[in-house]
């Protein structure tokens, strides 16, 4: 087991005030690549970037924090002196119903990789805002973990992107290696474990519709509906948990889903200038 035990992704309303909530993590303990890549707890996805390849040992990942785990390991970075900011880890989620976001890792690097990583989040998908560096404290085991508060901007974000990208020492057009006597190699591997994003769940003054129910919830026939105090004309968004708008439409009940997939998504409903976000299954 992990040292994180994590409450399932939810973007109901708080039931009470500021209340902490692990919107989605990664434990990384399946051995295999495929495996280790879904999420533990909560709704994203997870991908590595910048054209690194997985760093295996006889098909498995290598050990995590703790040591009877695992942790997902890259390597095969860009070559020295070349593309700053661009190679790997990246991942997507909701933060729909939350504020306060925080992330927390364990982070390890061999002698030869890279020991300045970069923290970016994006709200779209495509602008990213770079939040810092780790000071190039990253080291050959798991003693440096971090800890994370990003500003409000990636509050209540449908498009949520969050990436940890090697880059070059300040001041530097290269990349400086980990170990005190070792030079930059792009064999160089990361390991990651124990990744979670967290955050508090947005008041009742925020997601304020009065009297409003979606049922039913797992939709198992192609059809849900949202009923209100008001019961006037809502504009509903569906979203899928990578932030895609799936549907988009208004109406006063019901609503079509019958041309989405089994899964997980995020509904918006606005009805007279207030908003609200709810998670929906579909079955």
């Amino acid at each position: 087991m992990k040292k994180f035990y994590t409450l399932l992704f939810s973007v109901a309303l708080a039931f009470g005030a500021n209340a902490q909530s692990t919107i989605a993590q990664w434990d990384f303990d399946a051995a295999t690549p495929a495996a280790a890549m879904v999420s533990s707890s909560g709704v994203g996805t997870f991908v590595t970037i910048g054209g690194v390849e997985d760093n295996l040992n006889s098909g498995n990942m290598p050990g995590g924090n703790p040591s009877t785990g695992k942790a997902y390991s890259i390597k095969s970075f860009p070559e020295q002196a070349t593309a700053s900011g661009t190679a790997g880890y990246q991942f997507n989620l909701s933060t729909v119903g939350f504020s306060s976001i925080g992330i927390t890792f364990d982070p390890r690097s061999s002698n030869t990789g890279s020991k300045w990583q970069q923290f970016e989040y994006s709200t779209d998908g495509a602008t990213w805002v770079v939040f810092g560096n780790n000071g190039g404290a990253v080291a050959n085991d798991f003693a440096n973990p971090v800890t994370l508060a990003l500003p409000s901007g990636a509050d209540n974000a449908v498009n949520f992107r969050f990436r940890i990208v090697s880059i070059f020492a300040p001041a530097t057009a290269e990349y400086a290696a980990v170990g005190a006597t070792s030079t930059y190699s792009t064999g160089g591997a990361w390991r990651i474990d124990n990744f979670t994003v967290s955050g508090s769940t947005l008041g009742v003054n925020q997601n304020q519709i009065e009297g409003l129910k979606i049922y039913p919830n797992p939709v198992t026939n192609g059809t849900f509906f949202i009923n209100t105090s008001a019961n006037t004309t809502k504009d509903v968004v569906v979203y899928d948990v990578l932030g895609k708008q799936v549907i988009k439409t208004s109406t006063t009940n019901a609503v079509n889903v019958s041309n989405l997939k089994s899964g997980v998504y995020i509904v918006k409903i606005t009805e007279d200038g207030n908003t609200a976000t709810r998670k929906l299954v579909i079955k």
